[in-house]
């Protein structure tokens, strides 16, 4: 995904979602949606083995990122923001915390989604839907969090979002869809959107950038996030991760998630990106109707 102006934060693709609520999207277009007649329904749940992703360096694939002599996605992750081995020869991890360490944290929680994807490309008038409801606790196990989607975003900024949702894609890594940080693997339902969250029953946050996917786990028994999805395509996880951005007047605005949590420095962690394990899915044209542990 290409960053339209220099500069762009660690954050990189997440941020640039948001852009795409920037778009001028009419609300009545005069061609229609283009839509697949029955659509891909899909429903998930996932209740087990909860992983809250703590901020830290990320590893950068030499696929994805290049070396020192020929680097590669230098818009998404500019030089000065990887750090280079001793021997100058290969990048190493990016020098600032990321949503995508091998840091995290056992929470409890679940998450259940419903997707119609109807439209397979972007458009304004996409007749994709999706619920997504996830409550979780932070690691402290003092907060708990309840995010819910409100609303798909149907067209991509610099990328499709496939009319707000997703099934069957191949995605992260250097394909061009989705932050290059995450290893490329394959994502059988993917939404954006966003919507409210809540901390201990209260509503702390409205508008909040919202990206969810389902996909084969990309992390190994430490919990470290590998540069390559497992060779077990049916040990599945569920990603929900939210920016620090929200909308204000239509425009994303620069803004951290208020989750109340402490990180050992002393700054409030700004982000959510939490894993869900013990999935079951029905519906996928992939997997076996109902497949899934708990």
């Amino acid at each position: 995904m290409k960053a339209k102006k220099p500069g762009f934060k660690i954050y990189t693709v997440l941020i640039a979602l948001a852009l795409g609520l920037g778009l001028s999207i009419p609300a009545a277009a005069t061609h229609r949606a283009s839509l697949v007649p029955l659509g891909t329904k899909i429903s998930v749940q996932a209740s087990s083995n909860v992983l809250w992703i703590l901020p830290g360096k990320r590893e950068l694939d030499p696929k994805v990122f290049g070396t020192p002599d020929k680097p590669k996605m230098l818009e998404s992750l500019p030089l000065n923001q990887r750090t280079v081995s001793e021997d100058g020869e290969s990048f190493t991890t990016t020098k600032g915390p990321t949503p995508f360490s091998d840091k995290a944290e056992p929470v409890r929680g679940e998450i259940t989604i419903q997707v119609d994807d109807r439209t397979p490309v972007d458009d304004p008038n996409s007749l994709d839907k999706a619920q997504l409801t996830a409550v979780f606790t932070g690691p402290e196990g003092i907060n708990e969090y309840k995010v819910e989607l409100k609303h798909i975003i149907p067209v991509g900024p610099d990328h499709q979002f496939f009319g707000g949702v997703g099934t069957d894609i191949y995605m992260h890594g250097s394909t061009g869809i989705g932050e290059p940080l995450m290893p490329p693997v394959w994502s059988y339902v993917t939404l954006w959107g966003y919507g409210d969250v809540y901390r201990n029953g209260d509503k702390v946050g409205e508008k909040r950038l919202i990206h969810s996917m389902v996909t084969p786990k990309v992390r190994n028994e430490d919990d470290e996030l590998l540069f390559s999805q497992r060779d077990n395509l049916r040990e599945l996880n569920v990603h929900l991760i939210l920016p620090p951005i929200k909308i204000v007047d239509g425009k994303p605005m620069d803004s951290p998630v208020p989750t109340g949590f402490t990180l050992p420095n002393g700054n409030e962690q700004p982000f959510f990106h939490v894993n869900f394990y013990g999935v079951n899915i029905h519906g996928s044209r992939f997997l076996l109707d109902g497949f899934g542990r708990r």
